[in-house]
């Protein structure tokens, strides 16, 4: 459970000894490493130990890359081993989810999204390998989320300036009273640290205990972005569309006779001008719901109804 960490009080910093401040400051950031430190646990796969984060008494996030299979998953707490289970993979934001039988772990406490300021002091804490690793920074970066290149959705930007040195993979960033702010990931590019926040965990542990995966939308249909160009343009009533390069055999987009060369401008209402904005309108809630789509065809306009499968 969490339990603040103790104010550093006038007294403590006026205190006669000149080096109370940076004293209590220490104390206060050991004690925040070592609270954190409970909520973690040593995670073991085919490949090397990382961190995972307990998210309840019995369950573990942690990064997918390192749960790659099913068997021979351990966790390490308190020094026992214990052996873990599976519960569910998201390669798409490299987050899996695993279950620890009659285990009674200690769940970390996470930072509310309104609290997250820019510029405040951040500890990023891992046990790769049953001891607790402590990094200090600064919250450089929150900002609105975004999409990965595989559709996936993180639901805020964060970032620390935080050495990003091996080890970091299921990492915790939490601030210096103990609270987390996400999880260490790897994505991006050069597989660079991604920070998941904690309202992107919560979702996605959610869906993982309920289907075992992230159910993400799907067309079936390969599409480029392209400007429109005279008649075209102006029968569409907009400059850019996305192009149908590919439509998958038996897919959505097949049965809702789609074709190469197909123009797409709209999914129920949503403008698609870009590729991002047709994999943010076929998020996990638009599975099996059937959607308008407006295109261009020969410079005729048309409209269809497509239903939204499950991405393979």
């Amino acid at each position: 459970m969490w339990r603040p960490t103790p104010a550093l009080t006038l007294e403590a910093m006026t205190s006669a000894s000149p080096f109370a401040a940076a004293s209590a400051v220490s104390d206060a950031l050991s004690a925040a490493s070592a609270r954190i430190g409970e909520g973690l646990v040593s995670v073991s796969g085919r490949r090397w130990p990382i961190t995972g984060i307990v998210h309840e008494k019995d369950l573990v996030l942690t990064a997918a890359h390192a749960a790659d299979r099913e068997e021979g998953l351990r966790i390490q707490s308190g020094g026992t081993w214990h052996p873990a289970q599976l519960v569910g993979r998201d390669p798409g934001l490299d987050l899996a989810l695993l279950r620890v039988p009659g285990a009674s772990l200690s769940p970390v406490t996470w930072l509310e999204a309104a609290q997250r300021r820019v510029g405040s002091l951040v500890l990023a804490v891992s046990r790769p390998r049953g001891s607790v690793r402590t990094r200090l920074g600064v919250l450089s970066v929150v900002e609105p989320g975004f999409l990965t290149p595989w559709g996936a959705r993180v639901d805020a930007t964060l970032d620390a300036d935080v050495s990003a040195r091996p080890g970091l993979a299921g990492a915790a960033l939490a601030d210096v009273e103990g609270r987390v702010l996400g999880m260490y990931v790897s994505g991006g590019p050069r597989e660079r640290r991604v920070v998941l926040p904690a309202e992107t965990l919560a979702r996605v542990a959610s869906e993982l205990l309920a289907h075992g995966r992230v159910r993400r939308g799907y067309l079936g249909v390969g599409t480029q972005p392209v400007r429109l160009q005279g008649q075209a343009r102006a029968a569409a009533g907009q400059e850019t569309g996305l192009l149908v390069l590919s439509v998958e055999p038996g897919g959505p987009s097949d049965a809702a006779g789609l074709a190469l060369g197909d123009v797409l401008l709209s999914l129920d209402g949503t403008p698609m001008e870009d590729v991002h904005d047709l994999l943010a309108r076929l998020a996990h809630d638009a599975v099996g719901r059937s959607l308008s789509l407006k295109l261009l065809r020969g410079g005729k306009l048309e409209e269809r109804a497509v239903a939204v499968g499950v991405r393979p």
